[in-house]
């Protein structure tokens, strides 16, 4: 007997349930987010009560009409309700890079704040508002986003992808003066890249503009060892 993939799963449950659509991070994959899941997700109006099958959750919540979208023929929570429902479910620490993401590409993120307000008494909607305060909409890497979340988390937030002159910092503390880069491979291997920084390196110098570089290695090893350096080298100069 041949095992049913995930799509007919899906659409097992669209027609099972017409009054359902599918949610969380059954959304998510639909969406392109996430891989392919293993219990499916599914919300139906809060009147209902019916028992799933064991490999699928069914939660309670009367959603009205413009949080519900059509994805690949089958009723899908929308963007941002998906969104919404993952950051509510999931581990913050797999939920934060999903959030961050999404918010740069698929999902407004004035929608995921609406969603946040309306949704403001529901259990796990205070994790969800917490991940949106400190999302890293611009980050460029996986190390960037991480720096960037740990530093919102301390209370000081830099702008990242910032425009100085004619280039930009991947952190930028305009008050401060302070340009935080964050090196990848590619700046130690491809020997172009190199020179092209230094020369960026000296003009935003000779702007007046503290620099200071970290490995992108060191970001991701110790992330809050490294925020704590800058909002340290931040503050001080900030006095100043």
């Amino acid at each position: 007997m041949v095992e049913p993939d995930t799509y007919i799963r899906c659409a097992a449950v669209s027609e099972w349930r017409r009054d359902g659509v599918l949610s969380h991070r059954t959304a998510a994959w639909l969406y392109g987010w996430l891989p392919e899941p293993v219990v499916f997700e599914a919300t139906i109006p809060r009147a209902l009560r019916v028992t799933p099958p064991d490999w699928l959750r069914l939660y309670r919540r009367d959603l009205p009409a413009p949080s519900v979208s059509m994805v690949s023929l089958l009723p899908v929570v929308s963007s941002a309700q998906a969104l919404f429902d993952c950051a509510v479910v999931m581990p913050e620490r797999d939920v934060a890079s999903l959030v961050d993401a999404e918010l740069n590409r698929s999902v407004d993120p004035d929608e995921f704040r609406d969603l946040c307000v309306t949704h403001r008494g529901r259990h796990g909607a205070p994790a969800a508002r917490l991940l949106l305060r400190h999302a890293a909409l611009r980050a460029a890497s996986e190390p960037e986003r991480v720096l960037g979340r740990e530093l919102s988390l301390r209370g000081c937030p830099l702008e990242a992808n910032h425009p100085i002159g004619p280039y930009s910092g991947d952190f930028v503390d305009e008050q401060a003066r302070i340009v935080v880069e964050v090196d990848g491979r590619e700046f130690l291997s491809e020997p172009k890249v190199f020179r092209n920084d230094r020369r960026r390196q000296n003009w935003i110098v000779r702007e007046g503009w503290m620099v200071l570089r970290f490995a992108a290695y060191d970001v991701l090893a110790h992330p809050d060892v490294i925020a704590d350096e800058i909002v340290t080298a931040v503050r001080r100069r900030s006095r100043r």
